[in-house]
């Protein structure tokens, strides 16, 4: 029987019972398999006993002792208990804050094995951190003498409980646990049984075993999570096999003649793969990541031409309207006179616009739309919809990009980021595609001048502002509340776009913010980019979806409490021009040691695969760029940080593993395969951007 296959509730244990079993829910524990798979704060040495003058200097050690008297002393309206021990050489006071039940347990006379943390405070040796438990025969009755476990614990739950039922469930089910991982693989990575493993987790008969035990948990669970991604592709792939229509039109020539400029290396490198991946006879699952102002945008659109071309419809999703209609307008510059048919799908269409819509898309007479989250309606039945790109793939959810796959014959699927993502990150998170990166800013873009400054000194950066503005450029003034009021004190945008007004005059200031109604927001919004606004207030609303060249300062404050992430995306909103763009990082002291790393980070780089390194070593795995998607990253046990090697190790043993059982339906591979097809079942099929 598999860990996850043990699913009965732990109130089945001898002396557990359903309240305890209540209890330890809050530790994740649900299943006999969660209470086996909890892995230990920590281990106590309770291999040797010393001397209580031993303990009192080593500051903690297991020691045995027996009870000469009770005292109690005052502690506010109630009085507490002390239990005053001897052994050989020395006495000690037990302090039993609020154990004072431990009198009757304890009576003088009884010897005792005492684990604590000793020190001399008042001229005496005393632990206020203890267990204690009768000695009977010289001997413990439980745990046994060695490294013992010391797990979380929560209210109404003690370590003699969780010990004794994980002890009850060993004894068992301990040795009919079965391995997820393959025995040749397991030999080959010199990894344990998980039987082993999990005996060692609890009963370690030293350290190394304990971390070797830890290591296999580890290692499961990145195989499993692999294989799963691996095999699913791998089924697509077989199922969806289908002809390849030939190109008809040359739709992308003209478009490249119309560019003022010549795409980069990188631009025709991660081009070529995309359209290798659309010439095989299975769908495309690629992901495009490169920074902001990298040019995805054109490489997307020369890959709609490309399916275009071969008679196909393609949808780019985009997550706001504001931004559908900015690539709407930039694409219309880019195909005039070229002989495709665009659309845009919007939430706030008329209902007539989107029959009228809807009836193009049926008949084939539209080959390119750009939508947001109205694509996903069911009113829209499309001809031949051969492929589906999704821009800032991380603000959809995984059954929402689904949903639009749907719409289609299995599209090809490209997917961008202008967020990159780490190596470790894209091979976990989209171990089942391909990924493709642009790390060249095209020519002539200079980078972003960044200067951090202390609250305080807002008159010289307001004055930096003016001057820009003064200069015909325009600037973003972000904040991290929309309102004042808030308990941290935080400056907010409608407070400052107030004062800015006055403080920046003549020039005319906008505000966007989320609680803004989206149509008023997306008008603020547009006339900033039309340049009929100098400068624009804001929240973090304005990290994704405008695109104003002429903008050339971004101003944040409070800027120690905004992610990496964030700040990066926000920078990357101005530098779009030939002009020199600035950012003015303004933060509060103190700092903590997380936001004066952050800010160090951006200080001393604008190189967004840097900056998303940092992030992850700072601020770990975390969600996925803010976004939980079907389960990327919600490991128990593995940090990939730190486990790069294994994940590396697994994604090899795996393909392997494949080449020579496909179906894993060879009888070593039983467990296997019954491991990944849980977990599979387990996958959330819907989530939430």
């Amino acid at each position: 029987m598999l860990i996850s296959e043990l699913t009965d509730s732990p109130s089945t244990l001898p002396g557990f019972g359903a309240r305890r079993a209540q209890r330890v829910r809050r530790l994740g524990v649900e299943t006999v398999g969660d209470l086996l798979t909890l892995v230990p704060r920590r281990y106590e040495d309770r291999s040797r006993v010393i001397s209580l003058a031993e303990a009192a200097q080593y500051g903690e050690g297991l020691v045995h002792a027996t009870v000469v008297d009770h005292a109690y002393f005052p502690r506010g309206r109630q009085r507490t208990l002390k239990i005053l021990i001897r052994d050989e050489g020395s006495v000690a006071s037990l302090v039993c804050f609020g154990r004072n039940f431990l009198a009757k347990s304890f009576p003088p006379g009884t010897d005792l094995a005492v684990y604590g943390q000793f020190s001399l405070r008042y001229g005496e040796i005393q632990t206020a951190s203890f267990e204690a438990e009768r000695l009977v025969d010289g001997q413990t009755v439980h745990p046994a003498p060695g490294l013992v476990p010391v797990y979380p614990l929560t209210d109404g739950i003690s370590q003699v409980q969780l010990r004794d039922a994980v002890n009850a469930a060993l004894e068992r089910w301990g040795d009919a646990i079965e391995d997820e991982v393959p025995a040749a693989i397991r030999s080959a990575e010199g990894l344990a049984s998980m039987a082993e493993a999990i005996g060692w987790l609890h009963r370690p008969p030293s350290t190394e075993h304990a971390e070797r035990a830890i290591q296999r948990l580890v290692w499961g669970e990145l195989f499993v999570f692999q294989l799963r991604l691996a095999q699913d592709a791998q089924r697509r792939r077989r199922q969806r096999r289908r002809p390849r229509p030939a190109a008809g039109r040359t739709l992308a020539a003209p478009v490249r003649e119309r560019l003022p400029f010549s795409l980069t290396a990188d631009q025709e490198r991660v081009l070529a793969e995309i359209l290798g991946d659309m010439e095989r006879p299975w769908p495309m699952s690629r992901l495009l990541q490169g920074d902001v102002g990298s040019g995805k945008t054109l490489v997307a659109l020369l890959t709609a031409l490309f399916a275009i071309e071969r008679g196909q419809q393609v949808a780019l999703m985009v997550p706001t309207e504001l931004l559908a209609r900015q690539h709407a307008r930039n694409i219309g510059v880019l195909l005039a006179d070229v002989d495709v048919h665009p659309a845009l799908a919007l939430g706030s269409m008329p209902t007539a616009s989107r029959r009228e819509l809807a009836a193009a898309l049926g008949d084939g007479a539209v080959d390119l739309v750009i939508g947001t989250h109205a694509l996903f309606s069911e009113s829209f039945a499309w001809a031949n919809l051969g492929l589906v790109i999704i821009d800032e793939q991380h603000r959809f959810g995984v059954g929402q990009r689904e949903r639009l796959q749907e719409r289609g014959q299995a599209p090809d699927v490209l997917m961008m980021s202008a967020t990159p993502i780490p190596r470790s990150l894209a091979l976990t998170a989209f171990g089942d595609s391909e990924v493709s990166t642009i790390r060249e800013l095209p020519p002539g873009r200079k980078p972003v001048r960044t200067h951090l400054t202390r609250m305080g000194n807002e008159e010289r950066v307001y004055t930096f502002v003016q001057r820009e503005l003064e200069a015909g450029h325009q600037a973003y003034l972000v904040y991290p509340a929309i309102e004042s009021g808030g308990a941290r004190g935080y400056r907010s945008a409608e407070e400052m776009h107030r004062e800015l007004q006055s403080r920046l005059a003549p020039y005319r200031i906008g505000l966007a913010h989320s609680r803004m109604d989206d149509t008023e927001r997306a008008a603020t919004m547009e006339a900033f980019s039309r340049g009929e606004l100098q400068a624009l207030v804001a929240t973090s609303v304005v990290e994704v979806g405008v695109d104003v060249p002429n903008a050339t300062c971004m101003v944040i404050e409070h800027a120690e409490v905004f992610g990496l992430a964030a700040l990066h995306q926000l920078r990357g909103r101005v530098g779009r021009g030939n002009a020199q763009a600035y950012c003015l990082l303004v933060y509060q002291e103190p700092l903590s040691d997380d936001g004066r790393e952050r800010l160090r980070v951006m200080y001393e780089s604008t190189d967004g695969f840097h900056i998303a390194e940092e992030d992850l070593r700072i601020r770990g795995p975390g969600e996925l760029q803010g976004s939980r998607q079907s389960g990327f990253l919600e490991f128990r046990f593995a940090d990939i940080r730190h486990h790069m090697r294994q994940m590396v190790a697994a994604r090899e043993r795996i393909a392997e593993l494949l080449r020579d059982d496909p179906d894993l339906v060879h009888p070593d591979h039983a467990a296997t395969r019954r491991a990944v097809d849980e977990a599979r079942e387990r996958q959330p099929r819907e989530e939430t951007s």
